[in-house]
């Protein structure tokens, strides 16, 4: 399931400093110019490169997400091409120089298939030298620390609970449940995610066409204990 009532409320919940250290890694990562973001959400990362002259197209599957998108675009008075996509099945007219998938957007692509195919797409969207940035959630995440999670927050205006629990190797399922006191909304949401080892990720890109690939523990040095682990592939002629 895509983000869809939840996406009015997704910011709220959010940390702004993980946004901008996203911001900073992309920037030390990539030289770019024009940008495909797939799985944008409410559009904090396109709102950034859009604000810094660069031509953003800003896709995710969620029409709800790109409405919070497009209305906070216009708050920032920035320009930003924002489109309903698939992100396993797409092509594009005119290759791009960055191509983003962040916040375990690939996470939400459950067979392994699509992942590929997903790949794929995104290899021929890129012009050569081009670069492709995403992140997933680790193993180690999704059966260590996501399994059997628990969170709830209740105050005078505002109710949250979010339960999680492993249904498979690498595979989790989210029950988010929201209360706008206020506005008196209530929203209940199940998601499923699905992750795999980094040597699978590795042959799947592989398989792509990417040969000149990194990856990181959040925006470090990855280790065993890594939650969030980003790639950062480029496309190269021949290979090389």
């Amino acid at each position: 399931m895509s983000y869809e009532n939840f996406a009015y409320y997704y910011d709220s919940l959010m940390d702004e400093q993980f946004y901008h250290d996203y911001y900073k890694f992309i920037n030390e990562k990539a030289d770019f110019k024009t940008v495909l973001e797939l799985g944008c959400g409410t559009g904090e990362i396109a709102i950034r490169l859009a604000n810094d002259n660069k031509n953003v197209y800003a896709t995710d599957l969620s029409k709800d997400m790109l409405e919070v998108a497009r209305l906070k675009a216009m708050e920032a008075n920035v320009n930003l091409m924002l489109g309903r996509v698939d992100m396993s099945d797409f092509k594009t007219d005119i290759a791009v120089d960055l191509v983003l998938c962040l916040c375990d957007s690939i996470n939400y692509v459950l067979s392994r298939k699509k992942v590929k195919q997903t790949f794929k797409n995104i290899y021929e969207a890129l012009k050569y030298n081009g670069t492709f940035i995403f992140d997933v959630d680790s193993l180690y995440k999704m059966d260590e620390i996501l399994d059997g999670y628990f969170e709830e927050e209740d105050a005078d205006d505002f109710y949250f609970k979010w339960e999680a629990k492993k249904t498979a190797f690498g595979k989790i399922e989210h029950l988010i449940e929201i209360i706008d006191k206020e506005n008196n909304e209530h929203i209940k949401e199940l998601h499923q995610q699905q992750t795999y080892s980094i040597e699978t990720y590795y042959e799947m890109l592989q398989q792509a066409g990417f040969k000149e690939i990194e990856h990181y523990g959040e925006f470090e040095k990855y280790h065993d204990k890594s939650q969030r682990i980003i790639f950062v592939c480029r496309k190269r002629r021949d290979g090389k």
